[in-house]
């Protein structure tokens, strides 16, 4: 027995929620590979000597790439989690409502269907004759 598919909103932002928490975890390890590779790139032009020094020397950038990493992985548990926790809601809610039509068939099932009485000649307050 299966119940229909509701909440497709909310399945589709579950979804999204996932999908926006892999995006921000890439972009955060790329983002933390750049930072500690920019002192590097300084002697390449002015662009990149700009933003170097304004991160400074190697262990500076070591430490900025690493808080940058790490953050992209608060966000990316964050978000992760609450795509999972809507999933989860619609489950357990899909789940419930599947006992429920469950239990009123087991319900109705074993319901005792009325027999229907057969007029035995007698009065209602007398009991029945024997035959």
């Amino acid at each position: 027995m299966t119940v229909p598919k509701r909440f497709d909103v909310l399945r589709f932002m579950g979804t999204l929620l996932k999908v926006f928490a892999w995006i921000s975890l890439i972009l955060s390890i790329l983002s933390a590979i750049g930072i500690v590779l920019l002192p590097q790139l300084a002697s390449f032009g002015d662009f990149f000597g700009t933003y170097a020094s304004l991160i400074g020397g190697g262990a500076s950038a070591m430490v900025a790439g690493l808080l940058v990493l790490l953050g992209g992985l608060l966000y990316f548990v964050l978000l992760y989690a609450m795509g999972e926790l809507l999933l989860l809601q619609i489950a357990v809610e899909e789940n419930t409502r599947l006992t429920a039509a469950l239990l009123l068939k087991m319900h109705q099932d074993s319901q005792v269907e009325p027999q229907s009485s057969q007029y035995g000649g007698a009065f209602a307050n007398e009991p029945a004759p024997y035959r």
